[in-house]
């Protein structure tokens, strides 16, 4: 059949157009690539909204009192729960108008029966101007006195300080101090590691449950199941991140060492802090 096209080609211009264009037609089927076929995706619904890890890349400015979200795309319910119908999506960095705090399902701590302290902010869920309603963890209000973690740091070097004799964890852009929080380290048993580390290239996840054979502890070493962990930011390999620590109460931030090597923080510093971080940035641990 190539043979035939290329002699009908040679003598395009002799033969009749009425035997020609069937034979061209009949090339151009042969020469063309045949599509490839695309996989249709079998779509499940997820139980837990979905939370990308990236920021946006164009981040939004934020002023005093402004509300945006974080930690992915936000799923809007019609009632504060999550059994409630889903009635739309609100991207991550959007700006956000609360109308009511109200209570409702505490998604957080969900079935966890071990959990003995859980903040009140845990049942917080927002109402917005349109009836809707959001979960209070993801959403980020910059607070009166505080520096934007979205800055620009004109070229200067944005890194994380922890101090575990001081049990603070500090924003630093150059050598200037622009966030500090109390945080709760790793305790005597499980110290953090001191000295130089890094935010794994992978190491920011909005989302993850945290067990104790994950971080690689033998079962006789220690033993925990943390489920719905936000804004975690891995340090290294060994399971060590800066994270929301739900689970203790507020008097041990800035005062007692209570984790298994990592940096727990308070709801809105854990959420500044992954504002502020982002992959390879440095990390400093030093007593």
């Amino acid at each position: 059949m190539e043979r035939i096209c290329r002699l009908v080609l040679r003598f395009v211009s002799v033969l009749p157009l009425a035997l020609v264009l069937p034979a061209l037609i009949a090339c151009e089927q042969i020469d063309s690539p045949k599509p490839t076929p695309v996989p249709t995706a079998t779509y499940a619904p997820p139980t837990q909204p979905p939370l990308p890890t990236a920021i946006p890349t164009t981040p939004p400015l934020l002023g005093e009192g402004t509300s945006i979200v974080i930690g992915g795309e936000l799923r809007k319910r019609g009632d504060p729960s999550t059994a409630s119908e889903q009635v739309g999506t609100l991207p991550d960095g959007a700006p956000v108008r609360v109308a009511a705090v109200v209570k409702g399902e505490n998604w957080l701590v969900g079935a966890q029966t071990w959990v003995s302290t859980a903040p009140e902010w845990t049942t917080d869920w927002y109402q917005l101007d349109d009836g809707t309603y959001i979960y209070s963890a993801f959403i980020f209000t910059l607070l009166p006195g505080e520096s934007s973690p979205l800055r620009d740091p004109a070229g200067a070097e944005k890194w994380i300080d922890v101090n575990v004799s001081a049990q603070t964890a500090t924003a630093m852009i150059g050598d200037q101090a622009v966030h500090i929080a109390l945080a709760t380290t790793g305790s005597p048993e499980f110290p953090s590691p001191l000295g130089r580390h890094d935010i794994e290239p992978d190491g920011r996840v909005s989302l993850v449950d945290m067990t104790a054979s994950q971080a690689g502890y033998a079962p006789e070493q220690a033993s925990y199941n943390v489920e719905r962990v936000l804004f975690t930011q891995y340090i290294d390999r060994y399971g060590n991140a800066i994270h929301l620590n739900y689970w203790r109460p507020d008097e041990v931030y800035g005062n007692t060492a209570t984790s298994h090597g990592c940096v727990g923080l308070s709801l809105h510093d854990a959420q500044y802090f992954w504002l502020f971080g982002e992959p390879g940035m440095r990390v400093e641990i030093h007593e």
